[in-house]
């Protein structure tokens, strides 16, 4: 094993000091040539560097860590790469940085995220322009919502609840397998329902679970289909395409006051959902009012930030329904699963949620109920927990200041022209212009397809 550092360091010292070197060599690490090499390394520079063994770097570190600072930038600007773009990024600057072509290949891009572990490969979310749009002014009016909600009684964490629908088919993806080296065009046959089916959650901060509801297609159910159900109170609707709507809406919050009767002794509930318009009513308002329930409504397009229940819950819940799902069908060698059968795979996962939220209480010193609403801010209240995830989602996930340097656009010709991000699609111009009977030239006609489109407001004398 080659000598460290601070070996050969020590060793140097003591040569330095006096001692001879033969006697340095024997009781030390350090080799005779090792010890001679970089004695005369201090002589001639005044300092001595271990270089890495092994051929050097195709990039120095520096313009390593530029490319590194284009890849966070890239994120930031909602523009993640993939591993071809950064390699050919890579060859980009190779050719910029030794004058002639040269290219790097898939045993370097592993060498580059080994020497810059802050990179690592990542599945990225796809996100729309609307859930990307959510604002802190949507955030701070939920906040003071919720605040208005929870005063006029000693609110505990038992009080404030977050209900929300979720569908019994999981979203399709490819997955990773483990098969026979070699193998293309590898498949997997989609095992999927084929009707849709809702699945109404509703739970408190506490970790207490409100017993669910299902939304089965059509305008009928059979009588028997919660009986293989292992979820007490469970309870079934149709609708004509499972989809939550108003009428269903005001029924389950009619059955959660009566639970809320039963099980919390009527005490008042701050109930979190999203806003959907079947949540909107009249009927909606008088109900909560005779059940003491207060509706407060996320910011919209905000659920993937706010909505515990999304945060910290329904990726286990999914994830166990699309397990049990595969079993069941590999075991009874179908293709088609009973509703029956959905509703009771369906109970179990959610009765499964109590453990998790044990185990995962034991793990980490609270549960995934009270770590999703805690994430979240809406127990206890925390308005920059709110704040967070947005700040979070406009960074796109990179908590620090790289990739946020100027240089990235205004630098040396290597990041001038080949580590850029790119710009921001500028608004369209207008296409035409209203004459009302003047004449323009071509000059005229541009300038005046560049002004803003809206004429600001000219208040007009009252006349006497």
């Amino acid at each position: 094993m080659p000598a460290t550092y601070h070996q050969i360091l020590d060793a140097i010292r003591r040569v330095e000091a006096g001692e001879s070197k033969a006697a340095v060599v024997r009781s030390s690490a350090v080799s005779r040539a090792t010890l001679f090499h970089y004695i005369k390394m201090k002589k001639d520079t005044g300092a001595i560097s271990i270089n890495k063994r092994g051929p050097h770097q195709a990039l120095p570190s520096s313009i390593e860590q530029d490319l590194v600072a284009w890849i966070a930038a890239m994120q930031r600007r909602g523009m993640p790469v993939e591993r071809g773009e950064v390699i050919h990024k890579a060859n980009s600057i190779l050719a910029v940085y030794h004058g002639v072509p040269r290219n790097v290949t898939r045993g370097w891009y592993h060498k580059f995220c080994v020497r810059n572990p802050i990179i690592a490969d990542r599945v990225a979310q796809k996100l729309s322009k609307s859930r990307n749009a959510v604002n802190k002014e949507g955030i701070i009016h939920y906040f003071n919502a919720l605040i208005k909600g929870t005063l006029g009684f000693s609110c505990t964490a038992a009080d404030v609840y977050n209900m929300d629908e979720t569908s019994f088919k999981t979203k399709s993806q490819n997955k990773k397998v483990v098969a026979i080296r070699g193998s293309k065009n590898l498949w997997y046959e989609e095992n999927t329902p084929p009707y849709h089916l809702t699945i109404v959650v509703a739970a408190a901060s506490d970790g207490t679970l409100v017993p669910p509801a299902f939304i089965l297609p059509g305008q009928s159910c059979e009588s028997t289909i919660l009986d293989e159900c292992p979820v007490d109170d469970a309870l079934v609707t149709t609708a004509p395409k499972a989809f939550m709507n108003s009428a269903i809406f005001n029924n389950w919050l009619i059955t959660f006051g009566e639970w809320k009767l039963r099980c919390r002794a009527a005490r008042p509930a701050v109930l979190v959902l999203d806003n959907c318009s079947s949540h909107h009513g009249v009927d909606s308002e008088m109900i909560c009012e005779a059940y003491g329930i207060v509706l407060v409504y996320l910011p919209a397009n905000a659920t993937h930030l706010l909505q515990p229940l999304d945060v910290a819950i329904f990726r286990t819940f999914k994830r166990d329904i699309k397990t049990a799902v595969t079993t069941y069908l590999r075991a009874a060698n179908t293709d088609t699963l009973p509703r029956s059968n959905a509703i009771s795979i369906a109970g179990t996962a959610f009765n499964k949620l109590i453990s998790h939220d044990f185990q995962y209480d034991r793990c980490h010193g609270g549960g995934m109920f009270k770590n999703g609403f805690r994430t979240c801010g809406a127990w206890p209240l925390s308005l920059p927990a709110m704040l967070k995830p947005l700040d979070l989602q406009s960074k796109n996930c990179v908590n620090s200041d790289l990739g946020a340097a100027a240089w990235i656009r205004t630098q040396e010709y290597a990041r001038e022209n080949v580590i850029t991000v790119p710009a921001r699609t500028p608004k369209k111009a207008r296409k035409r212009v209203v004459t009302d009977g003047d004449l323009f030239t071509k000059e005229g006609l541009h300038t005046n397809a560049s002004k803003p489109t809206r004429k600001p407001n000219v208040k007009r004398k009252k006349s006497n």
